[in-house]
């Protein structure tokens, strides 16, 4: 049997680096993750390094970089969760399932006229 791209050298249970659950439940699948623009330091697993590089490059939500990393999404809240208590990531609530009213700052409704240009760019293909 080889050992190709796919197989796991580290079980997934290992990759937190010994938690055994999230530090806040508040992190969901569509939490937005955002880097806060610290480097990542010699402490943090190499789990928590990987999604350090990915938020560095754009936001990515909990789901998202759990498949990046191809770590289950549990390990994965755990893993953002860590990041986020030490300051290394910002969580963000989705637009999606807020009540009305109330706005997440920072994130913005698209406008009318995207929607539109959307929708009409969809009915072209």
């Amino acid at each position: 049997m080889s050992r190709g791209q796919g197989r796991r050298l580290v079980p997934s249970y290992l990759a937190p680096g010994g938690s055994s659950a999230p530090t806040r439940n508040s992190l969901q699948a569509l939490t937005v993750l955002i880097a806060t623009g610290l480097s990542a330091s010699p402490h943090h697993t190499p789990a928590q390094q990987r999604l350090l590089d990915l938020t560095a490059k754009g936001p990515l939500t909990v789901a998202e970089s759990a498949g990046y990393l191809r770590l289950p999404m549990g390990v994965g809240k755990m893993i953002a969760s860590q990041l986020v208590d030490d300051g290394y990531l910002m969580a963000r609530a989705p637009l999606t399932g807020l009540p009305d009213g109330i706005r997440t700052p920072g994130a913005e409704q698209p406008t009318k006229s995207l929607l539109e240009r959307v929708r009409d760019g969809l009915l072209a293909l």
